[in-house]
């Protein structure tokens, strides 16, 4: 899913400049939804950009699959016209789309005549990316172009309110706002005070070897809310690139590796990665290794709509005692119940923590 996330920048510019042609107004300030009869619905979008629509979007298309599933979970899966490859090759949120949703291609070259077909009345994409040649057709058409992450745990409360307000679902926006923000207090409550020299050391990687996180990245910010002291937490770059040596140099008591999880076909998967990352050239001498502390967790829990059970997960397992009475799997099952019907029937993390 990570690498969708370069594509967005490309919009998120394409949007300032389609301000000259009103498709966006910049403004310091934050509104809410425009009250006003016939003023359209006003809002602000990850780059603070203030968009005005004239109603509620009801032909959207994301290019961003973690903003595909936000929108499934406040229940406005049925005014998605197009995707990216990424979600089509996802089973468990296809069969949670509507039937005729089309795909818009690759993120990173998406099918410019299939989004003008489409008629959408938004285009949502990540907040940050490179900047694709052929996008300035879509300002040429005046397409209102929306930048919301829907990955980071510190924006995923704001970003589903803000898609509430895009589609008119603002009640279930609400309920997943609240759902989410009540797990990230309780961690939040529980690590806040811990001292940094006492908090256990982490190497997070990746669907790319050795790439690991820092900065903004939301594995940086899952680790340190999560009460954990990030290895790479000192590199200016939010996804720097580190070596073998580094990491055993670096002699981190855990680590967590993500895979895509569309790679993700049986517990055999996580099984073969978890002892393709232990068995790396001296990582034998790593103290995660050593303690069986090696963890493969799916990318759908890493970054998403659904990280903040990720984030429960890792602040139990690096926390055991602070978290025994918190159940990840029961909280899966409620989010499950309310929001994505079938995500309690896949598996997330391995080993489990039980």
């Amino acid at each position: 899913m990570r690498n969708e996330k370069f594509l967005c920048l490309a919009l998120a510019i394409l949007a300032i400049t389609a301000a000259m042609a009103g498709c966006l107004q910049a403004s310091p300030a934050t509104p809410g939804p425009s009250a006003a009869p016939g003023a359209g619905i006003t809002f602000a979008d990850g780059n603070s950009n203030v968009i005005t629509i004239p109603k509620t979007a009801d032909r959207i298309i994301s290019t961003n699959s973690d903003c595909t599933e936000m929108l499934i979970a406040i229940g406005a899966a049925d005014k998605i016209v197009g995707v990216s490859e990424t979600v089509m090759d996802t089973p468990a949120l296809m069969a949670l789309l509507p039937p005729d949703v089309k795909s818009i291609g690759s993120w990173s070259s998406p099918s410019l005549e299939t989004i003008l077909s489409l008629r959408p009345d938004v285009v949502i994409c990540y907040t940050y990316s490179t900047f694709p040649s052929n996008l300035d057709m879509l300002v040429a058409y005046n397409i209102t172009i929306v930048a919301l992450d829907c990955y980071k745990l510190g924006a995923l409360e704001s970003d589903a309110r803000t898609l509430g307000v895009i589609t008119g679902n603002k009640q279930q926006a609400d309920e997943y706002a609240s759902f989410f923000d009540r797990y990230l207090k309780l961690v939040q409550g529980r690590t806040r005070d811990l001292d940094l020299a006492k908090m256990p050391t982490v190497y997070w990687e990746g669907y790319s070897d050795y790439s690991t996180v820092s900065g903004t990245s939301g594995g940086n910010i899952m680790i340190g809310t999560a009460g954990g002291n990030n290895v790479a937490g000192n590199y200016s770059t939010s996804y720097p690139q580190v070596s073998a040596e580094w990491v055993v140099y670096q002699d981190p008591a855990y680590i967590f590796k993500s895979i895509a999880a569309a790679n993700v076909t049986s517990i055999d998967d996580f099984r073969r990665l978890q002892a393709d990352v232990a068995g790396r050239p001296g990582f034998r001498l790593v103290e995660a290794v050593k303690s069986d502390n090696v963890y493969v967790m799916s990318g759908a829990f890493a970054s998403g709509a659904r990280s903040m059970i990720g984030l429960l997960y890792v602040a139990k397992i690096l926390h055991p005692d602070l978290f025994a009475d918190v159940d990840p799997q029961q909280v899966l099952a409620e989010y499950a119940q309310k929001f994505l019907p079938g995500a309690d029937r896949v598996l997330y993390i391995y080993p489990d923590i039980g």
